[in-house]
């Protein structure tokens, strides 16, 4: 979808779905988590940003990895969400 978004309609309308709906759940995860802190940063999430997520794996584990896990981590790094101690 990634590589296809660009120049197919159908592509773009599918990954702008996926990205939103991944976006709207881990917002939704976070607001449901009572008692951790707050990011630092608000979410954000782009088509560049997942690719660049995506690309940050090693490229056998980008191939064996589903892609949601790998772009909500990056997602929660870059907003300064601190979910652990």
């Amino acid at each position: 979808m990634l590589d296809q978004a660009a120049t197919n309609p159908t592509a773009r309308q599918t990954l702008t779905a996926y990205l939103a709906g991944t976006g709207e759940t881990a917002g939704w995860l976070l607001d449901a988590a009572r008692g951790l802190p707050p990011c630092a940063r608000r979410l954000t999430l782009d088509a560049q940003q997942a690719r660049d997520a995506i690309a940050s794996t090693a490229a056998t584990a980008a191939t064996e990895t589903p892609a949601t896990p790998l772009i909500i981590r990056d997602m929660l790094e870059r907003a300064g969400c601190r979910l652990t101690d």
